[in-house]
């Protein structure tokens, strides 16, 4: 059983011996349901049909999160919990040093639910030695990493159907109920609305009902984890977001991308909102969020879709974002203005709600990927980027009320305001943005540079030894004897 084995394990997590080489199950950065028994399942098939790299004697699932933030997933806990597996025996990315590991050239990778690692992790790319995922392919396929990509909506349902191709035997009633509650709530029970549900998907929940037929009830069993996962009582902004984070990289530039489950609206009326989004971004190294929000109607079990995109309004990577998620086709997001209570977030609501964020994810890395090897950047050499902003039509909402006669209505009754986001209102803007201190500082807290000093060979300039109070003064009356010639000539 996986118990025993997980337990197995542990107790070998806090030091490899020797030259022991060590083969790491790694799941995505999002640790999701999907990508943790993702990679307890790979693992453990790997373990038991010992068809790993040689020279591997340990396979290790990793949770590619620290381990101080598992508390956030509830509905991993719940998953966890029924099938028996102890969170303590578990291991997380912050407890092993795969660097390390692979210096020493002890370090073979596997690839579950991703199928490229993040720009942080890029040295370890040489380690790659499979991959299973269920998203858009992004990374080279070689003969020396074998690469299993497809479009269901589980890297589960992918993994599920290794184990009964080649070792069906494996398979006990504690591995299939981890698969199964994977794969019911990532197809949502197998509802259309969901979308189309891939054939494969649907084969393999079938098949594990069938050979298992003591599983719990599908129904009850979306419905405890779905309500596990949307419970997000006590958890603070940076919780939240951190709760189901992938980023995105180009050069320098970093943006993540949360999915918060809680509508639009409720997310706005967290507790200042915009210092907290302010300081994820300083804590974490982003120059942008942003946050899709998933809630659903209490009618009917359609999921309504949100999107706020934050980051200082002046700023290149908040203004591209906006541009590449309202220009995407491959889908379209179709998305309309909401109002935002903030000149920092612009909001959207998305109206093809079946474009998930796996869908989202490669449209922003092209853009970041494309525009730091196009060297476009605000303030160095960024004219060309400059230019498509001042041409933009991107608005952003504010309820705030922009006179007299607007302070004094009530608030179902004032129009939202409309801010331009191109270059001539940006300093306007700058000026009025709340939470970020001296508008001469970025909100990651560097220093914009200084203006250039004037040249000191200009006559009358402050850097010029021959400038005194004498001839400013001097200036002065010229200035104003000019002025009173023209009014005599005037008249």
């Amino acid at each position: 059983q996986m118990f025993p084995w997980c337990c197995t394990l542990f107790s070998s997590q806090v030091g490899f011996h020797g030259n022991q080489r060590v083969h790491i199950i790694l799941g995505s950065e999002s640790c999701d349901l999907d990508s943790v028994v993702s990679s307890l399942a790979m693992a453990y098939f790997l373990f038991r049909t010992s068809s790993g790299p040689p020279g591997c004697s340990l396979v290790l699932p990793v949770l590619n999160i620290p381990r101080s933030q598992f508390h956030l997933r509830a509905d991993i806990l719940l998953l966890l919990r029924e099938a028996g597996i102890a969170t303590e025996t578990l291991v997380f990315r912050d407890e092993v040093d795969l660097a390390h590991l692979h210096g020493n050239r002890r370090l073979a990778l596997t690839l579950v639910d991703h199928n490229i690692l993040p720009s942080t992790d890029r040295d370890l790319e040489g380690a790659v030695v499979d991959v299973i995922d269920h998203h858009q392919l992004q990374r080279t396929t070689s003969f020396a990493c074998p690469v299993t990509v497809e479009m269901v909506l589980s890297c589960a349902t992918l993994v599920t159907e290794r184990i009964l191709s080649r070792a069906p035997e494996i398979l006990d009633q504690q591995l299939a109920l981890l698969l199964y509650g994977v794969m019911v709530v990532d197809c949502m029970n197998l509802s259309p609305v969901a979308g189309k549900v891939m054939v494969k998907d649907r084969k393999m929940v079938h098949l594990l009902q069938t050979q298992f037929p003591d599983l719990p009830q599908r129904d009850a069993l979306h419905t405890a984890l779905h309500t596990a996962k949307l419970d997000l009582a006590g958890f603070t902004t940076e919780q939240i977001l951190l709760n189901n984070m992938k980023t995105v990289a180009g050069g320098d530039l970093k943006v993540a991308v949360s999915i918060v489950y809680m509508s639009l609206d409720s997310f706005f009326q967290r507790k200042n909102l915009q210092q907290e989004l302010c300081h994820f971004c300083k804590s974490h190294h982003l120059d942008a969020v942003v946050a899709m929000t998933i809630s659903f109607n209490d009618q009917s079990d359609e999921p309504v879709r949100q999107v706020a995109i934050y980051g200082h309004i002046f700023s290149c990577s908040a203004l591209q974002i906006n541009h590449a998620l309202l220009d995407t086709r491959s889908p379209a997001l179709c998305l309309s203005p909401a109002s935002s209570p903030y000149k920092d977030v612009l909001a959207y609501h998305q109206g093809n709600t079946l474009a998930s964020r796996r869908k989202v994810l490669p449209v922003l890395t092209h853009l970041l990927s494309d525009w730091w090897n196009r060297a476009v950047h605000c303030g160095a050499g960024g004219e060309e980027l400059e230019d498509q902003l001042d041409q933009s039509d991107v608005m952003i909402y504010d309820t705030f009320p922009v006179n007299k006669e607007s302070a004094d209505l009530s608030d179902a009754d004032r129009m939202p305001y409309v801010y331009s986001a191109c270059h001539r209102h940006r300093r306007r803007l700058q000026l009025g943005v709340e939470d970020h201190g001296n508008v001469e500082e970025d909100y990651g807290g560097r220093m914009m540079p200084p203006p250039p000093p004037m040249n000191s060979l200009v006559d009358g300039c402050p850097l010029d030894g021959s400038f005194n109070q004498e001839a400013l003064l001097e200036k002065f009356s010229r200035m104003g004897g000019g002025e009173e010639e023209q009014v005599g000539r005037g008249n």
